[in-house]
C-alpha cells in the first residue's frame, strides 16, 4: 500500500496518493487522493490513518456510494422508528418507486434538479395522488436530511422542491340528525353488533380508529368521566403502547350518556369473561372478540358499515365519524383550541384547516351577537 505526499504548486499545500488493492467488484485498482493539507507532517498522517482504516475495513469511499446502498441502511434505522405498517409502506415506495429512478446515482452527485425531476415525473405520470406524491418526497427529503446531518452530503438536494397542490377532497359527515338517527334505530336493530359501542365512542369522542380499538378499562375514569389515550391497535391488530404522536397521548372527557353505555357494555364483557374462564384471553380491552382478544380492524369497519347499510344512512367512513364529532362540536362554538386538544392535533392549524367549511357559519353567528350587543 505504498503511497507518495507531494506540494501542490498552485495552491501551496500538500497532497497525498496510494493504491488501496483491487477493487473485488471491477478488478481494477483503486487509488485514494487527498487534497490541502496545510504541513507535510499533517498530510503524513492522514494517509497513515486512512491506511489503517481500509485495512481493518472500517474505511467508507463516499464518492463510490450509491442513494441505494445509503437508503439500505438508512431504512433499516428507520425500522425501529415507525410503526410496522408506515415501516412497510414506506419500503414499498422506496423499492417500487425512488430506487428505480434514482437509486443509481452517487449521493454526493444528486442535485435539486434530480430530485425536481423525480417529483415532475411522478406527476405527469399521473398514476399517483398528490398525496402519495407528498408522501415519496418526504421519504427522500427525510433520508437526505439525515445523510446531510452524517456529512454524507453538504446540504439537502431535496430542500425547495415545488410539489404539486393538494386539492382538498369534500369531507362526508353525518348531521346531528343523522346523529340522533344512527343512535336511535341501531338499538332498534336485532342482534345489535358488539362493536356498536366503539361507534359511539368514535361520534361521541373524535377517538381515532386505534385508538378506540387499544383503550383498555383502565383507561377510564368512570367517577371522573375521564378517557386516557394510552395505547393503540394497529391494523394488523397488535397492541402498541403510546399513541401517534406526542399529542395524541392525551385524556378525554366524556358525557353521562356514553359513562352508562359503556358501563352497560362492561356487564356484558364480564359475563363473557366469567363464561370462558380460564380459556379468556384478558387484554383488558374494552371492544374485543367474545373471548377477549383484539378485534381485527377491517372486520369491526365492516360491521359499522353493515350497520349503517341496515338503518338506512348516507355510507360514510368509520373516520368520518371523528369529523362528524368535530363538525359537531364547531356548529355548537366550542372552542377550537378545546376541539384540537380533544382531537390530539399537534396544532390548531391541523384543526382549522381540516374544518375550515364549518368556520364560515361560525363567523355567521359572531356578527349576529355583535347585532344585538352593538346599539347603532
Amino acid at each position: 500500500m505504498k503511497g507518495s505526499i507531494t506540494k501542490n504548486k498552485q495552491t501551496g499545500k500538500w497532497d497525498f496518493v496510494f493504491n488501496a488493492g483491487v477493487n473485488p467488484s471491477t478488478g481494477k485498482r483503486k487509488q485514494i487522493k487527498r487534497r490541502g493539507f496545510t504541513t507535510k507532517r499533517h498530510a503524513m498522517d492522514a494517509m497513515t490513518k486512512l491506511k489503517a482504516e481500509i485495512l481493518t475495513n472500517d474505511f467508507l469511499d463516499l464518492n463510490a456510494m450509491t442513494y441505494a446502498s445509503y437508503m439500505d441502511e438508512w431504512l433499516d434505522e428507520r425500522k425501529n422508528q415507525l410503526q410496522k405498517t408506515t415501516f412497510e409502506i414506506h419500503s414499498i415506495y422506496y423499492q417500487n418507486v425512488i430506487k428505480p429512478k434514482l437509486g443509481h446515482f452517487k449521493i454526493q452527485q444528486i442535485t435539486p434538479l434530480h430530485i425536481q425531476k423525480f417529483i415532475n415525473e411522478l406527476v405527469s405520470q399521473n398514476t399517483y395522488s398528490e398525496h402519495t406524491v407528498h408522501l415519496i418526497y418526504r421519504i427522500v427529503s427525510a433520508s437526505l436530511k439525515k445523510a446531510n446531518i452524517l456529512k454524507l452530503v453538504s446540504d439537502n438536494p431535496a430542500s425547495g422542491i415545488t410539489l404539486p397542490k393538494i386539492r382538498k377532497k369534500e369531507m362526508k359527515v353525518w348531521s346531528l340528525e343523522q346523529v340522533n338517527h344512527f343512535i336511535n334505530e341501531s338499538k332498534k336493530t336485532k342482534r345489535l353488533t358488539r362493536c356498536y359501542i366503539g361507534f359511539l365512542i368514535a361520534l361521541l369522542t373524535g377517538m381515532r380508529q386505534g385508538e378506540i380499538m387499544g383503550m383498555r378499562w383502565k383507561d377510564i375514569d368512570m367517577e371522573a368521566q375521564i378517557i386516557y389515550i394510552r395505547q393503540t391497535l394497529t391494523q394488523d391488530a397488535e397492541i402498541k403502547y403510546g399513541a401517534k404522536n406526542d399529542s395524541s397521548v392525551r385524556s378525554i372527557h366524556i358525557s353521562n350518556k356514553l359513562i352508562s353505555e359503556l358501563k352497560a357494555h362492561r356487564k356484558r364483557v364480564i359475563a363473557e369473561k366469567l363464561l370462558l374462564g380460564q380459556d379468556y384471553n384478558d387484554f383488558d380491552l374494552v371492544i374485543c372478540t367474545q373471548s377477549g382478544k383484539p378485534m381485527i380492524p377491517r372486520n369491526f369497519r365492516k360491521e359499522f358499515y353493515n350497520l349503517t347499510e341496515k338503518i338506512d344512512l348516507p355510507k360514510i367512513r368509520f373516520h368520518d365519524l371523528r369529523h362528524t364529532h368535530a363538525t359537531m362540536l364547531i356548529q355548537q362554538n366550542v372552542n377550537v383550541k378545546l376541539i384540537s386538544e380533544r382531537l390530539g392535533h399537534a396544532e390548531i392549524g391541523t384543526t382549522l384547516n381540516t374544518y375550515s367549511h364549518v368556520l364560515p357559519n361560525m363567523q355567521k353567528t359572531v356578527s349576529d351577537e355583535l347585532d344585538k350587543i352593538i346599539e347603532m
